[in-house]
């Protein structure tokens, strides 16, 4: 599997299934394979191009397996996060050995245009693998391809206190749930590739203004009382050893959906032509003279 993530451009959906809308699929994916890719600095613009053009490759194959990719609004600029949402583990092994065929034998040629041999536009890729916690999420049933941002929430647990953590996830959503907030939040616990008692908390938005939901106010705070607020703080600070926020924005050029999800919002998802690399300057040449003696 990590030849086909390395070579299409190397490749972190979730509430996609096979990355389609939830009123296809039902809600999030069982499995969530997550690839962090750290861009070298100035050369975001190459690598775009490069990833849109395995994006035409993957639609030219028919590829069945589908991503979403997200760039930082807040967060690290040189990264790029690619989501890839599975049913079970078995599928998602399934989808290595597929899109490695496309990459080395049926679309070889295709994938060798698109990046020269010896050229890389990465300083570091991380991918890591999360199962759906259901019994911790909120309202996981939102229609994804209708969101425009996404907030990640990354949460460590100290080891020896994962059952308090979880015991105020539930105290949060019960909460959520008796002041009727109108939010999603899919929580997947990470098996694979972080620190163990890893878990993130995915929140879509359509807009930005989701940031300023947060915190949600006094009718919140009201469901869930002095007594539940005062138990959650206690949980937070013994159990949680670190603690981080991102803000991604759903990058559809960079990403590989489903004809349906593309069908759902065709004006944000299809696939757009690229501005051409810029053509490098031309050297001026210098001509030398040599001193005439007097």
């Amino acid at each position: 599997m990590k030849t086909y993530l390395l070579f299409l451009v190397a490749s972190s959906a979730f509430f996609m299934g096979s990355v389609q809308s939830p009123a296809q699929t039902g809600g999030p994916p069982k499995v969530l394979l997550i690839v962090r890719e750290e861009i070298k600095p100035g050369m975001m613009g190459a690598h775009t191009r490069e990833a849109n053009n395995v994006v035409r490759i993957y639609s030219k194959a028919r590829s069945p397996h589908h991503r979403l990719a997200l760039v930082p609004v807040a967060g690290n600029e040189n990264e790029v996060t690619y989501l890839w949402g599975f049913d079970s583990f078995a599928d998602l092994e399934k989808s290595g050995k597929d899109l490695d065929t496309i990459a080395t034998v049926t679309h070889k040629a295709e994938f060798d245009r698109v990046r020269p041999e010896g050229e890389d536009y990465h300083s570091s890729q991380r991918d890591s693998i999360a199962v759906l916690r259901e019994d911790l999420s909120y309202r996981p049933g939102t229609d994804i391809s209708r969101m425009r941002y996404m907030r990640v929430h990354t949460i460590r647990v100290k080891p020896g206190h994962v059952r308090e953590f979880e015991e105020g996830r539930r105290i949060v959503n019960a909460a959520h749930q008796k002041a009727r907030i109108d939010e999603t939040m899919v929580v997947y616990q990470v098996a694979g590739g972080a620190q163990s008692g890893t878990y993130l908390v995915f929140i879509p938005w359509s807009t930005l203004d989701g940031l300023g939901t947060i915190p949600h106010g006094k009718a919140y705070f009201d469901a869930m009382g002095d007594n539940n607020r005062d138990k959650l703080d206690k949980i937070e600070n013994d159990s949680i050893v670190f603690s981080a926020v991102d803000i991604y924005a759903f990058a559809p050029q960079l990403s590989y959906m489903s004809q349906q999800w593309v069908a759902s919002d065709p004006a944000f998802w299809t696939l757009k032509p690229m501005a051409p690399e810029p053509a490098a300057p031309a050297t001026r040449r210098v001509v030398v003279r040599p001193v005439r003696r007097q």
